[in-house]
């Protein structure tokens, strides 16, 4: 009773996937080049349950014309599709070149081959004379798909984690989705390799209990990839759309009444061009320490500086120009079609909660309250 709700449930996990791969590859809301990729491996994910679904319920002995979708090595493929989404995702302008098409041909010979093969055995159209070579080639196709997958989970552990400079990411972007999205990529990796061993040392079935946790989890990480990656897209083309933008003038902090140094003033104008000219703020991580340096004083002294002119402390500085820059944004017609949520990192903020709690706590409002007022 317990096998046949598992079994129910990995039924509802695999419709789940299709209509979920088909959103993804034919909404208007979601569907761009990057998606597309991750679309497409939760398609062959679904391929690949449905495999093993046919063999444990013995379909293809009922229906032997299709033991040739049996042979069709799906895992082939499932890791390239998925490299070329960490590709896009990371660097929205990636394009497919000729060395990165190559990694379909093993799939692809295993296609031939195996049509090949199961037009004698499957459906008797010729006779092959000559079957001595076909255990090789199901051996090769085997330890072929464990390298390949083993490769590729290399290649992007390289891309994410050591030579993040091969590849044109997203400045500033925030990678621990697509890193969790990688994790869970090995997890799965490295469940199916270790249940392929499992099943030649022991007669047990469990793969199926896996495969629907697995899916499970697989469909919900790719669920929230959507939302990421979106987010992310917006990012990339909001920044675009800022770089076209006239550049127009800050309103600058109001000065205190006090008197100012020759010297405070001078450190004072740098650390205003810096701000306004190279838009340091919108780094997430950027700290009194990374201005100091810029400028050659110490982390007190420039403490001291904007104090002193702007009655504000460092962080209350920097909350000033990210939340102009929203300011600029969410009222320019251009940036619309972009989440405010998008605009609000953009500009520097590291979660949804800074970026709410320092827009209000400039400006009295939320920043859809902004909008709307400035709007009317």
């Amino acid at each position: 009773m317990i096998f046949k709700i598992l079994d129910f449930l990995i039924i509802i996990n695999a419709i789940q996937g299709v209509i979920f791969a088909l959103t993804i590859l034919f909404s208007k809301y979601f569907k761009n080049t990057t998606n597309i990729y991750l679309g497409i491996s939760m398609l062959i994910g679904v391929l690949i349950n449905a495999q093993y679904f046919m063999m444990k319920y013995d379909w293809y002995s009922h229906f032997p014309k299709l033991a040739i979708f049996e042979d069709i090595e799906f895992v082939l493929l499932f890791p390239v599709t998925l490299l070329f989404y960490y590709l896009k995702f990371l660097n929205p302008s990636f394009k497919l070149k000729a060395k990165h098409k190559l990694l379909y041909l093993p799939f692809c010979i295993s296609v031939i081959l195996n049509l090949f093969v199961g037009g004698h055995a499957h459906f008797k159209i010729y006779t092959i004379d000559n079957l001595t070579w076909v255990p090789t080639f199901y051996a090769i196709e085997y330890y072929a798909s464990i390298l390949l997958n083993i490769v590729i989970l290399i290649v992007v552990y390289m891309l994410l984690f050591r030579n993040k400079s091969a590849i044109k990411i997203l400045v500033h972007h925030n990678l621990k989705w697509i890193k969790l999205f990688y994790y869970f990529h090995i997890v799965l990796i490295f469940t199916w390799i270790s249940l392929e061993i499992l099943g030649k040392l022991y007669p047990y079935e469990f793969t199926f209990i896996l495969w629907l946790v697995l899916t499970t989890f697989f469909y919900w990480v790719g669920y929230i990839g959507i939302f990421k990656f979106r987010l992310a897209q917006n990012r990339y083309e909001i920044r675009k759309v800022i770089d076209k933008e006239i550049k127009t003038e800050y309103k600058k902090p109001s000065k205190s009444k006090s008197s100012i140094s020759d010297e405070d003033n001078k450190y004072l104008q740098e650390v205003k061009n810096i701000l306004e000219h190279e838009k340091i703020y919108r780094n997430p991580k950027l700290s009194r320490q990374d201005i100091a340096e810029k400028l050659g004083i110490s982390v007190g002294y420039l403490s001291q500086v904007i104090n002193n002119n702007s009655e504000k402390s460092f962080s209350e500085y920097i909350n000033y120009y990210r939340v102009e820059d929203v300011k600029k944004m969410i009222t320019n017609k251009a940036f619309d079609k972009y989440s405010i949520l998008s605009i609000g990192l953009e500009a520097g903020y590291n979660s949804k909660s800074a970026f709410y709690t320092g827009f209000k706590k400039e400006t009295g409002l939320t920043p859809s309250e902004y909008k709307k007022r400035h709007l009317s």
